[in-house]
C-alpha cells in the first residue's frame, strides 16, 4: 500500500533556484506516489524569495509555503516544516547537500520494504497450565515457539529442569537409606540454568 510523502525544504534567499528544483522535485516523487507534498519554509528572506513562493504554491496546489523572519537557523525551519507536514514518509531537501534523483528513491524503497516487512499480527491467547488459570494481571506466558528458541541460545531448559528432578530424587533415595546414626551430608548444589533463561522460564510459565 502507498504511503503519503513529504518533502521540507528549509530555504532562504533562493528567488532565482527555488522554481526549477521544486519542478524536479515533483517530477521525481510523482513517480512514487500520488499522495505527495512539497513544505518549503523561508527562513526569513531577504530578496524576493516570498513573491516566488506565492506563485509556485498559486500553480501546484502539492507545494505548500511558511515563512518567518527574522532569520532564525535552518533547525528552526525544519521543526517548522515536520509540524506542518502531513505524509506519513518525510524527507529533508537540504539546500547545501541536495537529495539527487537516486537518493529519493533508495529512501522511499526503504520505507516501503520496512513497512511490508512488518505485517500486523493478532495477538495470541493465553496458555494457561492445568489448575493454574492465568488471571486478568497476570504475566502472559510466552508462546511454545519463542521459548524453544530462547532456549536455544544457552541451555535447554527442559533438560535442566529434568536433571535436578533426578538429583533431588537421588538425594532423597540416599537419605532414605542411611541409619539414623550416620551423619548426614548436606545435600549437592542444585544445578542452576542460567540467570536470563530462568526468568525467562519462570514469566513464560507465569510462576
Amino acid at each position: 500500500m502507498k504511503k503519503s510523502l513529504s518533502i521540507i525544504m528549509p530555504v532562504h534567499n533562493v528567488q532565482s533556484s527555488i522554481g526549477g528544483e521544486v519542478e524536479r522535485l515533483l517530477d521525481i516523487v510523482s513517480d512514487l506516489t500520488n499522495d505527495f507534498e512539497v513544505m518549503i519554509v523561508d527562513d526569513g528572506s531577504t530578496d524576493g524569495t516570498e513573491e516566488v513562493l506565492y506563485e509556485i504554491t498559486c500553480r501546484y496546489p502539492q507545494v505548500r509555503s511558511r515563512r518567518y523572519t527574522p532569520r532564525q537557523g535552518k533547525a528552526t525551519a525544519i521543526d517548522l516544516g515536520l509540524a506542518a507536514a502531513s505524509g506519513e514518509v518525510v524527507m529533508i531537501q537540504d539546500q547545501e547537500r541536495q537529495l539527487t534523483s537516486d537518493d529519493i528513491h533508495s529512501l522511499w524503497a526503504m520505507h516501503i520494504d520496512a513497512a511490508n516487512a512488518q505485517p500486523v499480527r493478532k495477538p495470541e491467547p493465553a496458555i494457561s497450565r492445568p489448575g493454574f488459570p492465568v488471571l486478568p494481571n497476570d504475566p502472559q506466558p510466552l508462546n511454545d515457539d519463542l521459548l524453544r528458541r530462547l532456549a536455544s541460545w544457552g541451555a535447554d531448559i527442559s533438560e535442566l529442569e529434568s536433571l535436578n528432578e533426578a538429583l533431588e530424587q537421588l538425594q532423597y533415595e540416599s537419605r532414605s537409606d542411611r541409619q539414623p546414626t550416620e551423619v548426614v551430608q548436606p545435600p549437592a548444589p542444585r544445578l542452576k540454568m542460567p540467570r536470563f533463561l530462568r526468568r525467562l522460564h519462570d514469566f513464560a510459565t507465569g510462576e
